[in-house]
């Protein structure tokens, strides 16, 4: 019984202290103003989605092949960059040098043939005008001159494909991208045609993607649409829609172009297809959207520099966008940055 008292004094006396250190709270306290910041509601033509895998691809993907034969004497590595016009293998060029060689000592004989039979021409001529060279001779003379015009034009033809061969020892890219795979060795014999490396154009990118034939209707070139990947999110417009389906699988290609853009070639991504024709509606960034038990707020900026919070009428969420159809005006502007911890008519400070 003593000890009851004990503790009803004890607790007296806490209440006492408690109630002379808390501060008075005065019917006028209010909350500090918030750091916030807001978009502005707009009109957008939007569709209810579905979502379609993808693959990131290169535009260019080449198996590059060698076009002379000879020892690969050198090879790029494994995830070199390379420019346009860069070297990225080569052949050993002492068969070509020495085919040059030959090739540019034909053309210095038969030049030599065809400067000798050129003045025989002009020889004849004179004599034939004097007439002490006969018509048969003249036309000798001028077919042989002929025949060596002919030999000296195949034989720079010959030079013009050796110097040709020695170039293509080196084997350069024809597209600025990265070295992806090895086909062959230093030391192997190459023949003609036969691939040596794998190039992949890693910036001029596409998505490709199956989509079904009955969504064909609600898309069409220039179109955006909504890419995402491991929490990242994009928007890439339709290339093209390929104009043949599979009989098979009732599938058509659809092909987003993405040049310059981060993803890597090879990436599975998600697609957001419409599935339905659009609709006008006033849509906000889904930033905007705030969760509280179980229900979805939107908080509006007042001319009187406060938010108020709307209980809006959602239709629908297409990628980074939600449309409604009531709550929301064209115009209006939402919080789309600091509205979680918001008191409805709480002023604000907008950041700009």
């Amino acid at each position: 019984m003593k000890m009851n008292r004990s503790l009803q004094t004890l607790f007296g006396v806490a209440a006492l202290l408690v109630g002379a250190t808390a501060p008075a709270q005065d019917e006028g306290f209010a909350f500090p103003p918030a750091r916030v910041e807001v978009a502005v509601a707009e009109l957008r033509e939007m569709a209810p989605v579905v979502e379609v895998p993808g693959t990131v691809v290169s535009k260019n993907d080449s198996r590059v092949a060698a076009e002379v034969q000879g020892v690969l004497v050198w090879l790029a590595e494994v995830g070199d960059a390379v420019a346009e016009g860069g070297t990225i293998a080569r052949i050993d060029p002492r068969l070509m040098q020495v085919e040059v060689k030959r090739a540019r000592a034909s053309v210095g004989s038969l030049q030599a043939d065809y400067d000798y039979r050129e003045r025989q021409l002009v020889r004849t001529e004179e004599l034939a005008a004097k007439n002490s060279a006969s018509a048969t001779l003249l036309d000798e003379a001028k077919a042989l001159r002929d025949q060596a015009v002919h030999a000296l034009a195949d034989s720079r033809a010959q030079l013009e494909r050796a110097e040709g061969d020695l170039k293509r020892t080196e084997i350069r890219a024809a597209f600025s991208g990265h070295v992806t795979e090895r086909l062959a060795s230093v030391g192997e014999f190459i023949d003609v045609g036969e691939d040596v490396i794998r190039l992949v154009d890693t910036r001029r990118i596409e998505i490709s993607l199956p989509a079904p034939l009955a969504l064909t209707p609600f898309v069409e070139a220039g179109q955006l649409l909504q890419v995402r990947n491991d929490g990242v999110e994009r928007e890439h417009p339709i290339r093209t829609v390929v104009p043949v389906g599979d009989a098979v699988s009732r599938m058509v290609e659809i092909r987003l172009s993405a040049d310059g853009g981060d993803w890597l070639v090879g990436s599975p991504v998600q697609v957001s297809l419409p599935s339905a024709e659009t609709v006008s509606m006033v849509a906000v960034p889904r930033d905007a959207l705030v969760e509280r038990g179980g229900a979805a707020y939107i908080y509006k900026v007042m001319d009187d520099g406060t938010a108020k919070q709307v209980v809006a009428d959602l239709q629908m969420i297409v990628g980074l966008w939600v449309g409604f159809s009531d709550g929301i005006e064209v115009g209006d502007k939402v919080i789309i940055r600091g509205a979680e911890r918001l008191m409805d008519g709480q002023t604000i400070d907008v950041i700009q």
